[in-house]
This record gives structure tokens, sequence and C-alpha cells, in this order.
């Protein structure tokens, strides 16, 4: 959603805003790739990188939105260690874990 709401220059949040709840079952997180161009830049979704802080934030208004449903992190090419795929996966965690506690 994060890239294409930038290479298509749509708000992310409010498209966010406008899904229906019952429609999202899970969420997929990945990072992207950002080509360059003499007039401009687009984002390629890679899955070859960490998730950006600004799809974090993105994330955190799905989670307060559809509430802590799960999550994947998509990490298809360039594969980093170990410890990097963790902190991810602990980072959705935290934020789920966080939703989850707001909502008790």
């Amino acid at each position: 959603m994060y890239v294409s709401a930038r290479n298509h220059d749509f708000d992310a949040s409010a498209y966010l805003r406008a899904i229906p709840r019952p429609m999202v079952q899970e969420i997929h997180l990945a990072g992207f790739t950002v080509n360059r161009f003499d007039d401009g830049e687009i984002l390629i979704d890679t899955h070859n990188q960490p998730v950006c802080p600004a799809v974090w934030a993105l994330y955190h208004q799905a989670v307060q939105r559809f509430g802590p449903i799960p999550t994947l992190i998509e990490w298809d090419t360039d594969l980093p260690e170990l410890a990097v795929l963790v902190a991810e996966a602990e980072r959705a965690d935290a934020i789920l874990e966080e939703r989850h506690a707001q909502a008790a």
C-alpha cells in the first residue's frame, strides 16, 4: 500500500481508513528499493530491505484500525543475518502486543 501510494500519489492513510475492517485478515510488511530517474523516482516492492519507518507508521495505524491480526514480514532476496529478520518480526510483535494491551 505504501509503495503504491508513493508511486501513484495518493494518501495511504486515507486509503487504509477506507478499507472495510472485515476484509483484512493478514498484513504483509516488506522493504522496497528506490529507483531514481532524472524526472523523479519510483519505489519497487523488492522485498529485499528492512521495513522503513513510514511503513511501520502505516502498520501501526492498520493495527489500530483492524486490531491484532496475523502479520508476515516478507523478505525474498538479499537475505540478511537471521538477527535482522528476527528484529523485524519482534518489532511487528511489539506493535501487536501494544494494541492487545490497549484492548484489554
